[in-house]
């Protein structure tokens, strides 16, 4: 027998880790008998995976194969593990994968016999559910923990011994063909963009290597290690690869500084959510789409800066495929695993009795996570939406937090000298931020708020949209906790809806985008001042319900809420009335009120930056004088500024289905709506002062005279 088919497959598959799923071409390899005697001694190992080889050289099934890739995958994200770590630490990442895979290629292996045996019993061989790399690792070590010990144990850094031996005698021309094949295989499978696989060249010092286990673990590490520190510094100027992609408008100060915020926060990030992003990037498959790419990066950051995102998302000129992916961050997180899921309820001391979870979530957002459960409660069963904090969510609350705080001291210098002025936009932006995540982290703030929201929103309301005539709006109702404190959010189950987007019928959208608008304005600004400032399209779902002739909206996340007070009402007020008539001196006494002020210098600041920036804008529409008010850090209250933000998220409604004035009208509609309630009701409290009415009519009618003089002189 002067020639033998080796397929490498087999051979690289359970001796070496660092494949990271690829896979060799066949090829002749020229041995004597005498030579293959001296490499294949048939011990328990040969024997092996001679036989592996055999049925890999059978063609496998794809349910196989893939059985196969996942074990790859699972063994590489041990390899991601230990890199950037101490020697001490990649040795015993090593170690905890060799007992994994020693665990589970029994069950591959079995899974092959009984396939080409035509026995349609087969072994599960289990994914590492994503969450962060050290959890999948968790996870993974427990499932081998459970496994028998085999029969015979293979040592993968052992086994490269073996392929050496083989590897010796193969002559030049033949490694050639193989180093092509090899590289062929590899791009095809893995592509160039996210893969850490070695080249034929570090293959081939690996194998023809010398030294102890230890340095050989090293080696392997080291250099997994060398390629994924390239793409690291990626991640870390991801800021600075969106700039260079042209999805944002660098000519805009305000994105150069979004820009310049990326790329401090990503490398200020800790070590492990790096090597997490990268284990499910380069896992991914061959050819990720840009898009999903970006989507892993973010979802692996802090809750932080997908909130902040969120909001940079709808500045002006960052590009509709940016503005796309914060979309998606608005209505999807990272889904936490139903393991992790069942250990936050069981460790729960609120007292709640869970009858059952269903292990796909219902909605997953930047902080917390919600699946339908059944709970015990008034002798039957309820089925409820369970919310809860995503496992150790707290404690990246206070990194982003300390990321978010830093930013603006250590540019302000730079910035400066850069003549770029909106640093106070994003010192605002973070302020909100953080109040939001002090908040989110507090579940029984948000019990609270959902209470009352319970209260103030739902309603129903007559309307004209075709078949429908009814709208009501429901805020699902909630259990308090037997024991007090929970951290477990548990609330009615409200099923069924689509989202915003989804609505074929035109004027049934139309009917929920004024509805919307009208509930919103006029609850926090002339009635009880509660307001949901993060009132995206992903936190609420649209029910038609056609034997009745109802539209029904359901209402959720009440985290970003507030309650503005009367003072707060009137400043707001004054400020819209100001922006809607151009009036700088109403503008300046909303501004005013909410700064509590009437220092005079302050007024005559106020004045003077408003009047300029009317010479300077003077068609600047009535949301843009909010947004610049909030960009100047003129609402010093926060509840002002979650006004204003939450205000532009409802704005996106009407502008989404090419209804460009219908926010406006509808807030005009409301006001004088309100203004007639109060004039004719003495009892009811309207926010704004007699003065205040009276300095508005006067505003007013000026404002009138001056359209009837340009109208008169053709201007």
């Amino acid at each position: 027998m002067s020639k033998n088919k080796i397929n490498l497959i087999p051979i690289i598959l359970i001796l070496t880790l660092f494949l990271s799923a690829c896979s060799f071409q066949k090829s002749v390899v020229n041995q004597t008998p005498s030579d293959q005697n001296r490499v294949i001694a048939n011990s328990d190992l040969e024997i092996l995976i001679d036989e592996f080889k055999g049925y890999v050289d059978a063609n496998l099934s794809v349910e196989r194969k893939q059985e196969i890739k996942t074990v790859q995958e699972n063994l590489l994200k041990y390899l991601i593990e230990a890199t950037e770590s101490t020697d001490a630490y990649k040795i015993k990442i090593y170690r905890e994968a060799n007992n994994y895979f020693n665990k589970v290629y029994p069950l591959v292996l079995q899974n092959i016999r009984n396939e080409k045996l035509g026995v349609k019993e087969f072994n599960v061989i289990k994914k590492a559910p994503l969450w962060s790399l050290k959890e999948e690792l968790r996870y993974l070590n427990k499932e081998a923990d459970s496994l028998p010990s085999p029969k015979v144990k293979i040592d993968l850094i052992e086994g490269l011994t073996l392929f050496s031996e083989i590897y010796k005698n193969i002559d030049q021309e033949q490694r050639t063909q193989m180093g092509a094949n090899y590289e062929t295989t590899v791009q095809k499978f893995m592509g160039q963009e996210f893969n850490l696989h070695p080249s034929y060249a570090e293959l081939e010092t690996l194998v023809e290597g010398q030294g102890t286990e230890e340095q050989k673990i090293l080696k392997v590490i080291n250099l997994v290690d060398s390629k994924i520190s390239k793409h690291e510094a990626r991640i870390r100027h991801i800021g600075s690869e969106i700039g260079k992609s042209g999805q944002v408008d660098m000519n805009n100060p305000q994105i150069k500084v979004v820009v310049s915020f990326m790329d401090y926060y990503f490398n200020k990030l800790p070590s492990d959510v790096v090597k997490t992003i990268m284990s499910e990037l380069v896992t991914g498959g061959a050819k990720l789409p840009e898009e999903e790419v970006m989507k892993i990066v973010f979802q692996n950051t802090g809750p932080g800066l997908g909130k902040v995102l969120q909001q940079i998302g709808k500045e002006k000129g960052v590009g509709p495929e940016f503005s796309k992916l914060t979309a998606i961050l608005e209505s999807s997180g990272k889904e936490v695993p139903f393991h992790l899921v069942e250990e936050v309820v069981k460790g729960d001391k609120g007292g709640f009795e869970v009858r059952s979870i269903e292990p796909k979530s219902v909605g997953t957002g930047t902080i917390a996570q919600v699946n339908k459960a059944t709970i015990w409660v008034d002798d039957k069963e309820k089925d409820v939406a369970l919310r809860f904090l995503k496992p150790g969510v707290a404690a990246r609350c206070k990194e982003d937090i300390a990321i978010l705080r830093q930013f603006v001291p250590d540019h302000e210098a730079l910035f400066a000298q850069q003549g770029i002025e909106d640093l106070k936009m994003m010192s605002t932006l973070i302020d909100s931020v953080e109040k939001f995540l002090n908040d989110e982290v507090d579940l029984s703030v948000a019990v609270e708020r959902q209470k009352k929201a319970f209260e103030v929103y739902n309603r129903t309301v007559k309307v004209s949209a075709d078949k429908f005539d009814m709208l009501e709006m429901r805020v699902p109702e909630v259990y308090l906790p037997p024991n007090g404190k929970s951290n477990l959010h548990v609330q009615e189950f409200a099923a069924g809806g689509v989202k915003f987007a989804n609505l074929k019928d035109n004027a049934v959208k139309k009917a929920v985008a004024q509805e919307m608008v009208r509930m919103w304005f006029e609850e926090a600004l002339f009635r009880s001042g509660f307001l949901n400032a993060d009132l995206h399209q992903g936190n609420f779902r649209v029910v038609l319900v056609e034997e009745n002739n109802k539209i029904k909206i359901l209402l959720y996340d009440f985290g970003l809420s507030s309650t503005l007070s009367k003072e707060e009402q009137r400043a707001f007020l004054l400020v819209g009335a100001g922006a809607y008539m151009k009036s700088s001196k109403t503008l300046t006494d909303g501004l005013m009120v909410s700064m509590n002020s009437e220092d005079p210098a302050l007024r005559a600041k106020l004045l003077k930056d408003i009047k300029a920036e009317m010479k300077a804008y003077p068609n600047k529409k009535p949301e843009d004088w909010v947004v610049w008010c909030v960009q100047k850090n003129y609402f010093v209250s926060d509840n002002l500024g979650a006004l204003a933000r939450g205000s532009l998220l409802l704005k996106q409604l009407p502008e989404s289905m090419g209804e460009s004035e219908m926010f406006k009208d509808t807030i005009v509609k409301t006001a004088l709506a309100n203004l007639g309630h109060a004039m004719a009701d003495r009892d009811y409290d309207y926010p704004l002062t007699k003065i205040d009415m009276l300095k508005l009519g006067i505003a007013q009618s000026k404002s009138y005279c001056i359209d009837l003089i340009k109208k008169f002189f053709g201007n």
